[in-house]
């Protein structure tokens, strides 16, 4: 039997407050090894408005640091240097044999901290850093556009280059990701290990009756129901589904498109949903709690994915393809790797509002005139996720990576960069 391995994570985002896909990947990974056996140990900045803490969660160990919000450069450096510190702190203390890091600038602290050197380390890379801070000019306080912008991409781009220079792999969701890494950062894919992102198949399956679960949600039960959960930022393109649903509503009145999430972008977007006069066919959810997500997937006839760039993976496609939910997205990042090997019809021939219309009122009106086709559509795409995207089978593959990590020959493959 192989020994327990002893693995300290250490990100940006803490796994006590999930708001999006970093802070999942970060905890199905961590919780999934620990029920394996492992002792895993998370270090993290605390959420914005909560204090400095370590706590047990579900056998994970989790420890925060507290960073300097009260400017962008204090928050920064501090966010490096205290994950430095901490690390230091942390290897003193136990045993930990590997290093699996998750964002830049903890990354980086935890890469020169004490004790560090020689300790083998994996980078998960979700999205390039510059280009993920250019997304969200505006997003926070600490999102800038300008000199001070460009100064922050600057930097972000020369942390994480060291980071991903310096970790021993670099593990992706994807193989846009990987391809990301070749192109902007000229790595080599021999360093490049591929696991993807999976979903929880226990939590996220079919409802035995959907028309149970939408009259429990108040949802219509006679109305076509769309659903797309995102953060409600500009790259997210969903100025463009609401754009859509006005083309849409002409051909297919009645049809009814739930948004789920928060962000930045809410207030305009409503108002643009108002202008259209889509004030009855849109519903803004807000921030849906993890405990109901399951059910609005169910709920659903069709999940959109209106994404206009860094689409890494996508952790809410599988979600909802879990749920037995089809799920139609554009053509950016991931998104074609996950739904090609279901169906290509998912996969929108262009990010036009028209296009994206068009491909809706196409696969409701399909589902509607065959009443076996929302059966064998629901079996087919939770059978493409039980195949390629179970947690517990991305996770085993993991297992395998950070094993041969700790192992003395370390021997890699190119495919993927899985031991042989």
């Amino acid at each position: 039997m192989t020994p327990s391995l002893r693995v300290l994570m250490v990100s940006d985002v803490s796994p006590t407050r999930i708001l999006g896909g970093a802070e999942r990947v970060l905890w199905e990974q961590a919780s999934r090894l620990v029920r394996r056996g492992h002792a895993v140990q998370i270090l993290s900045r605390c959420p914005a408005g909560g204090a400095a803490a370590a706590i047990e969660q579900q056998g994970v160990g989790i420890r925060h640091f507290s960073p300097d919000r009260r400017s962008l450069l204090r928050f920064l450096l501090s966010s490096i240097l205290q994950a430095r510190r901490a690390v230091a702190r942390l290897l003193s203390e136990a045993g930990w044999e590997i290093l699996h890091l998750y964002q830049p600038f903890s990354g980086f602290g935890a890469l020169h901290a004490r004790r560090a050197k020689g300790l083998p380390s994996l980078y998960t890379f979700l999205s390039p850093a510059p280009l993920e801070y250019l997304s969200r000019h505006g997003m926070t306080q600490h999102h800038r556009a300008g000199l001070v912008g460009r100064a922050v991409q600057l930097m972000l781009r020369r942390i994480e280059r060291s980071c991903l220079l310096r970790a021993t792999r670099i593990h992706v969701l994807s193989d846009f990701s990987a391809t990301q890494l070749r192109e902007l950062y000229g790595i080599s894919a021999g360093r490049i290990v591929k696991v993807p992102g999976g979903a929880d198949i226990q939590r996220f399956q079919p409802a035995p009756d959907r028309q149970s679960v939408r009259k429990d949600l108040g949802l219509p039960t006679d109305s076509p129901v769309l659903l797309t959960v995102r953060n409600l930022e500009a790259r997210m393109g969903l100025d463009t589904l609401i754009r859509a649903m006005a083309t849409l509503s002409q051909h297919s009145p009645g049809v009814v498109l739930l948004i789920g999430g928060a962000g930045s972008q809410q207030e305009t977007l409503e108002s643009l949903s108002v202008s259209l006069g889509l004030q009855e066919t849109i519903r803004f959810l807000g921030y849906i709690p993890e405990t109901d997500l399951p059910r609005y997937y169910q709920a659903a006839d069709l999940f959109v994915l209106p994404t206009r760039e860094l689409e890494g993976f996508g952790l809410t496609t599988v979600e909802a393809l879990a749920c037995g939910t089809p799920v139609l997205g554009t053509a950016v990042g991931a998104t074609p790797e996950i739904l090609l090997g279901l169906d290509a019809s998912l996969v929108l021939r262009d990010g036009s509002p028209e296009a994206m219309a068009e491909a809706i009122r196409r696969l409701l009106e399909a589902i509607g005139r065959d009443p076996s086709a929302s059966l064998r559509w629901r079996q087919a795409c939770r059978r493409h996720v039980e195949s390629h995207y179970a947690w517990d089978a991305c996770v085993s593959r993991l297992e395998a990576v950070l094993q041969d990590l700790r192992s003395a020959e370390g021997r890699w493959i190119a495919d993927g960069g899985l031991p042989r």
